[in-house]
């Protein structure tokens, strides 16, 4: 009996399709898979904006330590080397977790490219097996030459969109290749369970001052703005220096107020689609489960002579189809899950560590 196999892993018929690759492509397709947990590490050790990032608040830390120390330094320079190095921290973080989201979606898009091969060569096999069939009814007169043609024609498709399937597994692996700086060819292996998401909305967003760049860089703005009418207000300056450092400062604050509003609206959005895609999962959970049922039934019907072997082969088709969208539903989950860390600015997926 057939089982539904975990989605990370190969099948035996795609095994055996990457026996009849060119010598490239079998390389590739048999090159040892990575995880998602490792693919992730390696993006966050190798990619250019965490790099920079981290480069950036190394930077901002030494000017910082600097200006607190110098006597000379005047409030608005020490305000300022403050508020940079503020910055910079969440902004390293905003990177790790821009990162994130984009190595889950490129491991993602391989691992669904990976498992649609196995469901394209699959495909593949049932309409070979309906092109005999039908040759086989020509012969004894219980089918036309157009029966054949058409089930010729099936197969004819069925085999462009496998050779399609295995050129977009090869265009996805050079595309995490590229985020993760793992080597070229690699595959996808084990992504592991999706997180459930228990953190109510509201928790995440009383973080939003201090996790979102676009909301502390605000928060700065308004911290310098008041600084500005506090150092303006006083006898010796002209009122109008005061004036204009008010009219900035209430700039400052709708700025702040704008930003606020923006990610509270992005937080609540990518929120309800971690929602929805949960229920999705549900529902192709419960698909996938049919679809064993039923192949499992027509398994036994096959032994006892109820059914013919095309049938059941029918039957698997059914059942790799239903896994298939099962394995995109998970995937769903979890890159509803990376945007939703975005923007609440904190890791949200299991993956990576706390950021």
């Amino acid at each position: 009996m057939i089982r539904p196999q975990p989605f990370h892993s190969l099948s035996k018929a795609a095994l055996t399709l990457a026996l009849l690759l060119s010598p490239a492509a079998v390389v590739a397709q048999t090159a040892a898979p990575v995880s998602l947990s490792a693919a992730v590490q390696a993006a966050l050790q190798n990619g250019a904006d965490v790099r920079t990032a981290q480069a950036n608040l190394e930077k901002a830390q030494a000017a910082n330590t600097a200006q607190q120390a110098d006597p000379s330094a005047l409030a608005a320079a020490k305000l300022n080397a403050r508020n940079t190095l503020t910055l910079a921290q969440v902004q390293l973080k905003g990177a790790r977790l821009s990162t994130l989201q984009t190595t889950i979606n490129s491991y993602a898009t391989l691992l669904e490219a990976q498992e649609n091969v196995e469901l394209q060569t699959l495909q593949v096999q049932v309409d070979q097996k309906g092109l005999q069939v039908a040759q086989v009814k020509l012969q004894v007169q219980n089918a036309t030459a157009l029966d054949v043609q058409n089930a010729g024609n099936t197969l004819t498709g069925s085999q462009q969109n496998l050779a399609d399937a295995r050129a977009q597994v090869n265009l996805a692996s050079g595309k995490l290749s590229v985020a993760t700086g793992l080597a070229a060819g690699v595959r996808a292996g084990a992504q592991g369970n999706v997180p459930a998401l228990k953190t109510p909305l509201a928790s995440l967003q009383t973080g939003l001052n201090t996790n979102l760049t676009a909301v502390v860089s605000a928060s700065n703005e308004v911290a310098s703005a008041q600084l500005s009418v506090k150092l303006a207000d006083n006898d010796f300056t002209p009122a109008r220096t005061l004036q204009d450092a008010r009219t900035a400062l209430a700039n400052a604050q709708r700025g702040l107020d704008s930003a606020q509003k923006n990610a509270t609206t992005t937080l609540s959005s990518a929120y309800q689609n971690v929602d929805n895609a949960t229920e999705l999962l549900k529902v192709a959970l419960s698909k996938e489960g049919a679809a064993q049922k039923t192949y499992t039934q027509d398994a036994a019907r096959l032994k006892s002579g109820t059914i013919s072997a095309v049938d059941l082969q029918n039957t698997q088709l059914t059942l790799k189809k239903a896994q298939y969208s099962r394995l995109q539903a998970q995937t769903d989950v979890l890159q509803a899950l990376a945007s939703l860390s975005v923007a609440a600015g904190q890791n949200l997926t299991g993956i990576g560590g706390t950021f």
